[in-house]
């Protein structure tokens, strides 16, 4: 049905305008401009409609909405956040059929979203946001092809990992069998009977591996660098439970709160420098998980990393470890080499025959915005901004670029909780600060940069005394081996910083 609301609006019904609107001299189309309809940019679209900001537009570059869950489809795909806390405060799910969804699940629980909180007529489809220039008060945005929309706000709600990693291997180009990235998957592909070879053994590939492994010839996992785990403890949520949620909403909240206390815990248990009783129990569970999981020692010695746990993301899974140790299924630590028509070889000089190579590569997480050029009023790029350090104020603005927002932003990302939880805090920033600049009559919102700059300082701070600055590499690194991702504190803590953030850091002006 979504698909049908999306190419609906592609048409010209889409491109609706605020007849007689300006900024300055210049018409706009709309208050607000928000690229993206995943969870980030339906957290801004609800929260500026609560506040009384209706005039906006969700550009979305596909033909549906859903963004990371839209995209990751595939065979095993699941969230590693229990799902009663992955899904928004003011729209709990009591019908979650796991305790970790599916992502197929996750994605028709998006549409909901949208079908409830009446976004379905304010999404532009078919928008792939290519350049966003700011210019007498008013952001264009323009599209691939060649498309503008116009707008005094400017939201950027892209996500983090939305951008796949693709190395270039050499001869890749040359290799004759299926080649898939695990965000591209290809369903009509059949795997069964046939030789796979999975490069990477992270995130998508730990959920990726076991269903291969099932109806597969020969499973062929090309690690890296290995990883900790932690038990999943996947399960049904049972017929009571569904029973006590729907008649009795409390109890799910209560359900919900339990898990957010238990995974802020986890945050000061398992990334923090310093030794505390809850580490020690939380490092001595991942090591007797590995220990049990895996009994021969050669195995275990291949999958014990050489960094302390935290520094990279700690995994979830209940069947990787098991299937990496039935009989169709071999890890392999040698680095990759080539690929020949038919076959990977490895830098050892090993030859690994496969019909399939799945390349479960991850995101290219530094690009927040694609290949989108974001150039404020002085004729600077936010990359030209950020060549030196990625940065933001309160992870959502940057000084020198009026009027420009981000969900997810700089070091907004979470290694133990719910990013809906850091999400939803930024929207509801991100509405008050709009609120008050309409409120007080200001067009123009910027954030100034000695605040940004104490704002960072404190980042830093706090992230000094956490492990993921230490030896290891990891997807919340940029190129110079700063963390730009990852909030260095538990969740309350960002939930109340936000809340409680003076208006005053902000530069207000017509």
């Amino acid at each position: 049905m979504i698909g049908v609301c999306l190419n609906d609006i592609i048409g010209s019904g889409s491109q609706r305008t605020a007849a007689g609107v300006t900024a300055g001299r210049v018409a706009i189309d709309h208050e607000v401009a928000i690229i993206g309809t995943g969870f980030s940019g339906m957290a801004a679209a609800i929260a500026l409609d609560r506040a009384g900001i209706s005039d906006f537009v969700l550009l979305e570059k596909g033909r549906d909405i859903g963004g990371t869950w839209r995209d990751n489809q595939y065979p095993g795909a699941c969230c590693d956040v229990p799902s009663h806390l992955y899904s928004f405060s003011f729209a709990l799910n009591p019908g979650w059929l796991r305790r970790y969804s599916p992502a197929a699940e996750i994605h028709a629980y998006q549409r909901d979203l949208v079908h409830d909180f009446d976004l379905c007529d304010r999404i532009r489809g078919g928008f792939e946001a290519a350049s966003a220039r700011f210019v007498d008060g008013v952001w264009t945005v323009r599209s691939t092809a060649g498309e503008t929309v116009r707008c005094r706000y400017l939201v950027s709600a892209i996500g983090a990992l939305h951008i796949p990693n693709k190395p270039r291997f050499d001869g890749l180009d040359r290799y004759r069998g299926k080649v898939m990235h695990s965000a591209e998957w290809d369903h009509g592909f059949d795997w069964s009977g046939k030789r796979a070879v999975v490069v990477g053994s992270a995130a998508s590939a730990v959920q990726i591996v076991p269903q291969l492994a099932e109806t597969a010839a020969r499973v062929t996992v090309m690690q890296r660098s290995a990883n900790w785990f932690m038990p999943r403890r996947d399960r049904a949520i049972t017929r009571f439970e569904h029973r006590l949620f729907r008649s009795l909403p409390f109890a799910q909240r209560l359900f919900r709160w339990r898990q957010y206390l238990v995974n802020d815990l986890v945050f000061h248990a398992n990334f923090r420098k310093r030794r505390s009783l809850r580490k020690w129990l939380v490092h001595r569970l991942v090591h007797r998980h590995l220990a049990k999981s895996v009994r021969d020692p050669e195995l275990r010695q291949k999958l014990t990393p050489d960094y302390p746990i935290g520094c990279k993301r700690v995994l979830l899974s209940d069947d990787f470890l098991p299937a990496l140790q039935q009989d169709n299924v071999e890890l392999v630590t040698d680095p990759v080499g080539h690929f020949t028509e038919d076959a990977l070889v490895t830098a050892t000089g090993r030859e690994i025959k496969a019909d399939l190579v799945v390349l479960a590569t991850g995101f290219q997480s530094t690009k927040l915005f694609g290949d989108m050029e974001i150039t404020g009023p002085d004729g600077r790029t936010l990359a030209d901004a950020w060549a030196e350090e990625i940065r933001a104020h309160r992870t959502v603005a940057v000084s020198g670029f009026p009027n420009f927002f981000m969900m997810y932003g700089p070091n907004s990302n979470l290694g133990h909780s719910s990013i809906i939880l850091m999400i939803e805090a930024q929207a509801d920033y991100l509405a008050r600060l709009l609120r008050h600049a309409v409120d007080g009559g200001a067009h123009t919102v910027e954030p100034r940069p000695e605040a940004e700059a104490a704002w960072n300082e404190f980042i830093r701070a706090g992230l000094d005394d956490t492990v993921w600055p230490g030896d290891c590499r990891s997807w919340y690194k940029d190129a110079r081996g700063q963390v730009f991702s990852l909030w260095p504190h538990g969740t309350t803590r960002f939930i109340h910083a936000m809340r409680r953030a003076p208006l005053e850091e902000y530069r207000f002006y017509s």
